[in-house]
């Protein structure tokens, strides 16, 4: 577990975006460049892991190494000698062993998510991890970390009413839409982009009610079979660019690695203003990197709302979930301390195996000698119901070590927020923000007792 270990950027936790952009890999490069960087990195296996608000590269060091030790690899990897973009060491996550465990559980089970609930990430995980299966960069051990967080997740969906509460992207796009148009006759949507989040828009906007639509794709074909499958219009990009129809809606969503919308295009959108003059143009921008450039929004008539505000918006639907997060959370705090046990029988297991078959080894020489010195008048069937009763007794003494190890590893997780999954109480004393989570305020130090976390875990957090 101490090789586990998790680096990125999040917008939830109010990351940098231009980082976060910088660190997403172009996908026909992915193949070769993520096998560049497992090497690079040291690392043994890898899934990164890339969403419209996260840019994370869940690891197993192929090294004992620090979890710094690892970021600045990683840093390197993407920025020496090549682009540079601003940002400063709190803005880029580093978390090694159970506290990068329990973000994993955390994100699995959509309690990191900008909509708390939401049931996308767990499938886009999946996806992830299939990809980099696919890539030849997953092994059994992060397969195995994989396979127990969507064990939690699936738990917490099944157990807490955090899944019915939850508002996803789409009904976010959805209502902000519906707000905008209210009231319009015959509004028109331009949908950007062919990625599943344009897809799940055109899926829930369509009907004889519905708005007008009009698919937008840099390979016109791609538009026309969305607009085949949904209804509406379809252009080339090219063409939408070059001469702008009048919409009431511009979302977008592609993967560009330059800004498709400039300040230029917003003025020509602006101009063909679908209707009266007083209906402004909404402009939805999801794509990482962005495809808007943020000069757009200075054009009269135009409002821009990008990952950020649908971030603050999903944090004032939080307050809804408060009792079924805190649900979820106990139950993440109880498979960390599964994951405690587990780990601790597995660390000690190869020794008390070799105990195990050392001391089996002597009862069965001892018995040996029993029988034919001191009681050589036992029968055949006699002797080997006291040999099966030796061999069980000598197995059940040797478990009780390891059960006692994995307690006393469960008890220290329990003095202690660092080994519990949290960062140290000591190290974000008054920081805003703190976790609100029983688990997280546990510290031996403040018992009067020696500080747990130091033995065995990494403590660096950026």
């Amino acid at each position: 577990m101490l090789s586990f270990g998790v680096i990125g950027v999040s917008v939830r936790a109010g990351g940098n975006i231009p980082l976060l952009e910088a660190l997403v890999i172009p996908e026909a490069e992915r193949r070769e460049r993520l096998a560049e960087l497992k090497k690079s990195c040291g690392f043994a296996e890898l899934v990164p892991l890339y969403t419209c608000n996260r840019s994370e590269f869940y690891y197993i060091g192929a090294e004992k190494a620090a979890g710094v030790d690892f970021r600045n690899r990683l840093l390197d990897f993407f920025f020496c000698g090549q682009r540079q973009v601003a940002f400063e060491p709190g803005d880029i996550g580093c978390l090694a062993a159970f506290r990068a465990l329990r973000h994993l559980y955390r994100v699995a089970s959509s309690l990191d998510s900008m909509v708390v609930g939401e049931a996308q990430i767990l499938g886009q995980i999946k996806e992830a991890v299939a990809d980099a299966e696919a890539m030849g960069l997953v092994g059994p051990r992060l397969d195995g970390i994989f396979a127990d967080a969507f064990r939690v997740a699936r738990k917490i969906r099944r157990e807490t009413p955090l899944g019915k509460y939850a508002v996803s992207m789409v009904n976010l796009l959805l209502d902000t839409i519906s707000a905008h148009v209210a009231g319009h006759s015959n509004p028109r949507i331009a949908i950007v982009g062919v990625g599943p989040m344009s897809i799940k828009l055109g899926a829930h906007l369509r009907g004889d009610e519905a708005p007008e639509l009009l698919f937008v794709n840099r390979t016109a074909a791609k538009a026309t079979e969305l607009a085949a499958r949904f209804g509406g219009g379809a252009l080339s990009l090219d063409e939408f660019l070059a001469v702008p129809p009048a919409v009431d809606v511009l979302f977008t969503s592609t993967g560009s690695e330059q800004p498709i919308f400039t300040r230029a295009v917003g003025e020509r959108l602006a101009a063909a203003r679908w209707g009266a003059a007083n209906r402004g143009l909404l402009v939805i921008d999801l794509a990482v990197p962005r495809d808007v450039d943020p000069a757009i929004a200075e054009v009269s008539g135009i409002t821009c709302l990008d990952i950020p505000h649908f971030r603050a918006v999903a944090d004032q639907n939080r307050r809804e979930r408060f009792q079924a997060v805190d649900a979820a959370e106990r139950m993440i705090d109880q498979a960390i301390g599964r994951a405690h046990k587990l780990n601790a029988q597995r660390e000690f297991q190869p020794v008390l195996s070799a105990s195990l078959n050392e001391s089996l080894a002597y009862a069965e020489a001892g018995m040996q000698r029993l029988f034919a010195n001191r009681l050589p008048h036992l029968s055949d069937p006699d002797r080997e119901a006291v040999a099966h009763w030796v061999r069980q007794l000598v197995q059940y003494t040797n478990q009780l070590p390891l059960a006692a190890l994995a307690e006393q590893a469960d008890i220290a997780r329990s003095e202690c927020a660092l080994l519990a999954g949290f960062d140290c109480v000591e190290a974000r004393r008054g920081e805003v923000g703190e976790v609100d989570h029983p688990a997280s305020h546990r510290c031996a130090v403040r018992e009067g007792g020696a500080c747990l976390g130091l033995v065995g875990e990494d403590q660096n957090q950026v």
